[in-house]
């Protein structure tokens, strides 16, 4: 099977697993948002910012490691589990000794219960992520993908059971407890990998040579993207970061599910090919084409609806949030643009300089929400789409320098997408404008999906028929199925 083909095929799998996934999380979430107040998302809203940063440094990047390396002993593997585990023990451990000055760090006392029963769930994924490092690496997708709707399944039941019950925040613990629990217990039972008693310091030491620069970038990246929420919970309040985690629902699991599996099949593949730059460039050339296509589509789309589609799928309750869920899903096209950065950077071997430049980006981060929390969280989020293309300016530089990526052809596959988007948006705004008042809210938003997929798909059949030859033959990959006269239609 070639490379291209074990990639798309991936990509299927990577698709299954993200948009059940993501669908499961979006019915819960709604279900959830009906039932518990604002504040109660903002409290949780902190616990999983100390989760996501904490989890990276219990990982270290020992499981990209394994994916990136050419070649496995059973010596790495037993190194990676037993570090994971200890590092996630040690953290899960300090933080039920330390959870009332990390409470305080946090600007809300009332995180310390939270915070101890959440942390079990550092020790419950450690103990199964060389088992999902695995999959990734043979391109195997498939039961990780399962092992994703399982637990997100089971997760779903238990939280909103647990908020039926009037349980409050700890219906969202629950939640997430028994999500990690059946995704570890799944991991298990379908992987033949299990652990040796054994733990070799020079095999330790070749994966930590990776790791730690991975650990670095991934820990800042994450920092990055979760300064915002720091900075509203700290000083707008609990009620205003609730209201910001709901209006960034659905522009984030969107974001998750479009940029997830380009990210993870994209490391897998380029690793293969990465002491060829010129074949380096050209896998990332195609891609962003088809990257471009969808993510302008998606984004630009949910944005144009938003006013319709916020207070539809959380309740009438969260239609303050609506506008902000449009900037948002803008902020989240910028990340998604920049989709390859990251996977180029690892498998070319740069991701050491690499570091400097996620650096910077905190930096700037930090900046653009401090000068934007000053006016609400509206400019806040202006600052940070602003901060995302300047940052996204910079990296398409440096790899220019590593791998000589031109940044004019990275960049060519966004014009007719973007103007596609512009003139779907603006029907759409022309549709509300005529329905607004005159239909039920569900007819209204049918109406305007369908209006502004046919603008859309109508402009690239015009302008751009080989960027949509290219998405249905991908399509076909990744299903296993090709559809020739549909694609000699697009031609």
């Amino acid at each position: 099977m070639s490379l291209k083909v074990q990639a798309t095929r991936g990509l299927k799998w990577q698709g299954i697993e993200l948009v059940g996934r993501q669908l499961l999380s979006l019915v819960v979430f709604a279900i959830l948002s009906r039932l518990l107040e604002p504040a109660m998302f903002g409290l949780f809203g902190l616990v999983a910012i100390y989760l996501a940063i904490v989890s990276l440094v219990a990982s270290q990047g020992i499981g990209t490691a394994l994916i990136q390396r050419k070649e496995l002993a059973p010596e790495h593997l037993n190194a990676a589990f037993w570090f994971n585990c200890a590092c996630a023990g040690a953290l899960c451990l300090a933080t039920v000794l330390l959870a009332g000055p990390i409470s305080g760090l946090l600007g809300e006392p009332r995180l310390v219960p939270f915070l101890r029963w959440s942390s079990l769930s550092l020790l419950i994924n450690a103990v199964s992520a060389i088992h999902t490092a695995l999959f990734i690496r043979d391109l195997d997708f498939r039961r990780p993908a399962i092992r994703v709707l399982i637990s997100n399944f089971i997760g779903g039941i238990v939280g909103v059971a647990m908020a039926f019950l009037g349980y409050g925040v700890w219906s969202l613990v629950g939640q997430q407890l028994a999500s990690s629990l059946g995704s570890s217990i799944f991991l298990w039972s379908v992987s033949t990998y299990r652990p040796g008693f054994s733990f070799s310091i020079r095999h330790f030491k070749e994966l930590f040579s990776i790791s730690s620069s991975v650990f670095a970038t991934s820990f800042l990246y994450v920092l990055a993207g979760r300064l915002d929420q720091m900075f509203i919970g700290r000083y707008l309040g609990m009620q205003t970061l609730g209201i910001y985690i709901i209006a960034g629902k659905i522009p984030e699991l969107t974001k998750t599910a479009t940029l997830q599996p380009v990210s993870q099949v994209s490391l897998s593949a380029l690793a293969r090919v990465q002491n060829d730059h010129g074949r380096m460039r050209h896998a990332i050339y195609k891609g962003m084409e088809l990257n471009a296509v969808i993510s302008f589509a998606v984004f630009v789309g949910i944005a144009a609806i938003s006013s319709d589609l916020v207070p539809l799928v959380f309740g009438a309750k969260w239609a303050g949030a609506s506008f902000l869920c449009a900037l948002l899903c803008l902020n989240a096209l910028v990340a998604n643009l920049q989709v390859f950065f990251h996977p180029t950077l690892l498998a070319s071997g740069g991701i050491g300089k690499f570091v400097l430049l996620n650096v910077w980006n905190v930096i700037a981060v930090l900046a653009a929400s401090f000068v934007g929390i000053q006016f609400g969280t509206t400019w806040l989020v202006v600052c940070l789409i602003a901060n995302g293309m300047l940052m996204g300016g910079v990296a398409l530089g440096f790899l220019r320098g590593r791998i000589g990526l031109d940044p004019v052809a990275y960049c060519q596959p966004c014009v007719l997408p973007a103007l596609a988007a512009l003139l779907m948006a603006g029907v759409i705004w022309g549709a509300d404008t005529v329905m607004a008042g005159h239909f039920p809210i569900v007819l209204r938003l049918a109406i305007k999906v369908l209006l502004g997929a046919i603008t859309y798909i109508g402009v690239l059949m015009i302008f751009a028929p080989t960027s949509l030859k290219r998405l249905v033959e991908t399509i076909g990959h990744a299903t296993g199925r090709t559809d020739p006269l549909l694609a000699a239609k697009l031609e």
